[in-house]
């Protein structure tokens, strides 16, 4: 998945939670607040970005720091 963003949204949306690239496209819509806000952060992990933006009705509500993607311990084989 390639998304020229530098930051992922996450607003309401017909009664449900939308998660939106910087250009409006969306990436995923979750029923819940908190389940859209954790797929928004993984989406972000993934392609490194570091803030996700919550909007609230009317504007910012506020600015979700991302930490970076863990990598994984590599293995003697």
């Amino acid at each position: 998945m390639e998304h020229d963003t530098d930051k992922i949204h996450v607003m309401p949306t017909d009664g449900k939670w939308e998660v939106e690239d910087q250009s409006g496209d969306p990436l995923t819509r979750e029923d819940d607040k908190g389940d859209a806000i954790e797929a928004a952060k993984h989406i972000a992990q993934e392609e490194g970005i570091t803030t996700v933006i919550l909007h609230d009705g009317d504007g910012v509500t506020e600015e979700v720091p991302v930490p970076p993607k863990q990598s994984q311990p590599k293995t003697n084989q």
